[in-house]
């Protein structure tokens, strides 16, 4: 192995353990690229696809369990190794990182001759898992884990907006600005609290305007989405008066005024025609026929307030995903009413955008892992090729059907399919028409038998079913219309132009009848396959040598 050409990553904040892997690494001759969070760890993983990655639990952003679940999401990403380096002592935590989608697992301290060997033995291709029958209770208390977090966020946007009545000191002197304050105040928690229980980001950009309009008494908001590549930015979602409809209409954004902006810590106020010194302000003003106007750009907003979520430098190479869509700019203003905005009033929006900033990235965030969750446990039962069921969850469903058996006694019916000749097809029209064919008689068997059948591939050519409720003699009419469905089923024959021709072999067992036991249970059954395929292919036969 060609140590110079591999390349480990590890992702963990506190410093001296970093430097101490250095050492480690780089002493045994591998590359090291190192990351101190999680959202860093994702961009460095993506530039430079190391051939391992070795990630603490604990980090700064994010729990090394979600950044390992995005790693795992990307298609270029996906085979690389991640192991999982922590001091962490809660129980069954092995278990808890593999589910998460680690490949393996070593605890601190590290003996750092073991270290080493572990070390290589992943590099060459090593892979821990957790037992079947345990992945569903970890992978249910990891989803449960990841709602108590985001929960600890939104304590956090609650704390954040008990934070404005500090303001109120500033409007003593005027009855009438802290009454208006309050009444603002008590509108921006109300509307805060109410995005907070919107489920769809994408709704909550397009109610947004209005509900601004009207709680703030403004008279015009416009939410654009920035497109930096063209310096421009197009409305999204629109409420108020305007001299003509914003719909359609881009306007310039330039580099120098989100530069303005920054400066101003995500929230730009224009108080009049003075400061309209950059050309997009002008073009803004003139279009909107504005003298008086605030710019905010919801993702510096977002970035001040929650300086954890994602690191200043290289925001562009975060995937979208997993980072607040940091390309939304809004507008608003009180023309043509004429009217000023207070300061307390731009402290207020500056507030309530900090609020909208953190609650649409938390939503974005949320509906990521959950996709990556859905996605996840799909993939753990679902055979990549043919979309059936995968052999461990064949298996596990066999076992649920014998203990069923036991029980109750009700009978079921197990069937064991191989395609006949599949080989010499593979080889004479290639992997990628036998995929086909795999793909085509797995959709044959789902639809031509019941939703409560477990359709499922058991490997190579061969497929299995479980007729839950059905004896081994009842299951012989199915199996024979499945035989006869493939038989005259036109598959694709590029050879010789014209449809082929395929077959089926099916052997059947029956527990109780047969046995009690899911291991005897798929060996009779494959044995029954045998003499169908010795009686000449293209055969039913039940196990024992009864034959149809």
């Amino acid at each position: 192995m060609n140590k110079k050409s591999k390349k480990i990553l590890y992702i963990e904040d506190d410093p001296d353990a970093r430097a101490l892997m250095a050492d480690i690494i780089r002493y045994q001759g591998y590359t090291y690229i190192e990351a101190s969070r999680g959202l860093e760890g994702i961009r460095l993983a993506k530039l430079h696809k190391p051939d391992l990655i070795l990630i603490d639990l604990m980090l700064p952003d994010m729990q090394g369990s979600e950044v390992t679940t995005h790693l795992k999401s990307l298609p270029e990403l996906r085979d690389i190794p991640i192991i999982s380096l922590t001091g962490a002592s809660t129980e069954n935590v092995r278990e808890y990182v593999l589910t998460a989608g680690c490949d393996g697992y070593i605890s601190k301290p590290i003996n750092v001759n073991e270290f080493i060997f572990k070390l290589e033995e992943f590099l060459a291709g090593k892979r821990e898992f957790v037992p079947p029958e345990y992945e569903k209770e970890f992978l249910q208390r990891y989803n449960v884990e990841l709602v108590e977090r985001l929960k600890r966020k939104v304590s956090e946007l609650e704390s954040l907006n008990k934070n404005l009545s500090r303001l109120n000191a500033d409007l003593i002197a005027s009855r009438e600005e802290l009454a208006n304050y309050n009444d603002l105040l008590f509108y921006l928690n109300s509307l805060a609290n109410y995005l907070r229980t919107l489920n769809d980001p994408q709704k909550l950009i397009k109610i947004l305007p209005e509900r601004i309009v009207e709680g703030f008494h403004l008279d015009r908001c416009v939410i654009f989405k920035h497109d930096p590549r063209h310096g421009t930015m197009d409305p999204v979602s629109f409420f108020g008066e305007f001299p003509s409809s914003p719909q359609g209409m881009s306007l310039p954004f330039s580099d120098q005024l989100l530069q303005l902006v920054r400066e101003e810590g995500g929230l730009l106020w224009i108080k009049n025609y003075h400061q309209m010194v950059e050309e997009s302000l002008q073009s803004i003003g003139t279009f909107f026929n504005a003298s008086s106007f605030v710019i905010s750009y919801l993702q510096e907003l977002g970035r001040h307030t929650i300086q954890h979520l994602q690191d200043e430098e290289d925001e562009e190479a975060f995937d979208p995903g997993i980072t607040i869509d940091e390309r939304y700019v809004i507008y608003i203003d009180k023309q043509p009413s004429k009217k000023n905005f207070a300061t307390y009033e731009i402290r207020i929006f500056k507030s309530f955008f900090q609020t909208v900033a953190i609650i649409y990235e938390n939503m974005q965030l949320f509906d990521r892992l959950k996709y990556l969750y859905k996605l996840k446990s799909e993939e753990a039962i679902r055979d990549g090729l043919t979309n059936l069921y995968n052999y461990r969850f064949f298996v596990r469903e066999l076992k649920k059907e014998v203990a069923r058996t036991k029980r109750y006694n009700t009978p079921f019916s197990l069937l064991m399919i191989d395609i006949d000749y599949f080989k010499e097809y593979n080889d004479l029209h290639g992997h990628v028409e036998g995929d086909n064919v795999l793909k085509a008689i797995s959709r044959l068997l789902e639809l031509n038998t019941r939703q409560t059948d477990v359709v499922a591939r058991y490997g190579g050519e061969e497929f299995v079913i479980i007729l839950p409720g059905i004896t081994k003699k009842k299951a012989l009419p199915l199996a024979e219309k499945l035989r006869s469905l493939v038989k005259v089923y036109p598959f694709p024959d590029k050879v010789h132009r014209v449809p082929c021709r395929l077959t089926i072999s099916i052997g059947i067992s029956g527990c109780p009848e047969d046995s009690l036991d899911h291991v005897e249970l798929v060996r009779m059954a494959d044995a029954a396959l045998y003499q169908a395929k010795q009686n000449g292919r293209d055969k039913v036969c039940l196990y024992k040598g009864e034959k149809i």
